[in-house]
């Protein structure tokens, strides 16, 4: 039967959600696309940190290992959620368009996919945060980043109450006000770590080859999530009739904010091994009186001829006391005089 033979006679408005299923349906559908491509990313992370993280089993190292079991969690749940809206959307009510061009303002899984987003990104933030605070101890700058969070978690909690309630005006309004929170916080949590970084820099080649490592790894880790953002907020703002579309960007933000946390974990994991790898190669051998002594020896060995070895805090310092055995080979001159107090342990 042909397409104008057809017995199925719609609505106005379900006529009209099908002749517009480009942008009432078609972002729903790239966007599900695109989230089970970056779940496989962070699949693919997920197993490199676990094959690739520490032993050692201290408080912080447990914490990464929370947070990474949490993003993994919340990103299978956002993914089973694209897939729903999917199935119930092109095939559970392919032929009721008269129920399908309604779920987006009343079904609750389908409205809450911004949420989700917004809890993923504020769950990375979060870490990042905490990061920034083991470097700097600045609790105040801390404070004003939690409340840009929690201005983003507000905002997108009461475009979601204006959806069900059919205000269309303030949905967007509110839509805007989270994801100028999101902005803000990535904004404050790059600057005020590189500033922070930056201030820690001693002249010394060592300490300055670390310091332009983490800057690199801050840019990297940080940039991908604020485009984002930032692309979401401007499509909100411009796309008018199409609005549905900033969905596209706003599914994969969740998933691009895991990508950056387990991104930076696991180039944490990569230096930690790029630093052991050599720690026996240089001249130095560390006394074998306890496994802790011997751990507090790579720390003030790193401290003298490079950056630390040990490298799951940010900048926590600590009171070390360090004994060595140098070989001849080893030159006084290259000891720097951190390795006589205290150790720094990077992010």
């Amino acid at each position: 039967m042909s397409a104008a033979a057809s017995v199925i006679h719609l609505s106005p408005a379900s006529a009209a959600f099908v002749k517009a299923r480009t942008t009432t349906l078609g972002p729903w559908v790239l966007g599900a696309y695109l989230d089970c491509i970056l779940m496989g990313v962070i699949f693919c992370q997920v197993y490199t940190y676990y094959r690739t993280r520490t032993r050692s089993e201290t408080n912080l190292q447990r914490y990464y290992n929370h947070v990474v079991v949490v993003a993994l969690g919340l990103s299978i749940l956002k993914t089973a959620q694209c897939t729903a809206v999917v199935w119930v959307q092109n095939v559970f009510d392919f032929a009721n368009p008269d129920v399908a061009r309604t779920l987006v303002a009343k079904a609750w899984w389908q409205v809450s996919m911004p949420l989700l987003t917004a809890i993923i990104g504020t769950t990375v933030q979060s870490f990042f945060c905490l990061r920034f605070y083991l470097l700097s101890r600045n609790w105040k700058f801390c404070i004003i980043i939690i409340c840009a969070m929690c201005l983003g978690l507000a905002g997108v909690c009461l475009s979601l109450a204006n959806i069900l309630s059919g205000n269309a005006h303030a949905k967007v309004m509110w839509l805007m006000v989270h994801l100028i929170g999101v902005f803000v916080a990535d904004l404050l949590i790059t600057s005020g770590t590189i500033y922070s970084l930056q201030k820690r820099s001693s002249g010394l080649p060592s300490t300055s080859q670390m310091i332009n490592r983490l800057l690199r790894l801050v840019f990297e880790s940080a940039f991908p999530p604020t485009i984002i953002a930032t692309t979401d907020l401007i499509l909100t703002q411009t796309l008018g009739p199409k609005l549905l579309w900033h969905m596209l960007v706003n599914i994969a933000l969740g998933k691009i904010y895991v990508v950056s946390l387990l991104y930076t974990l696991n180039s944490i994991n990569e230096y930690r091994a790029d630093r052991k790898s050599h720690s026996y190669t240089d001249g130095v051998r560390p006394s074998r009186r306890t496994g802790t002594h011997m751990e507090f020896v790579r720390r003030g060995r790193s401290q003298s001829q490079g950056p630390p070895s040990k490298t799951d805090q940010i900048f926590v310092h600590t009171e070390v006391s360090t004994h060595v055995t140098v070989s001849p080979s080893y030159s006084h001159d290259s000891a720097s005089p951190y390795s006589q107090s205290k150790s720094a342990d990077f992010a």
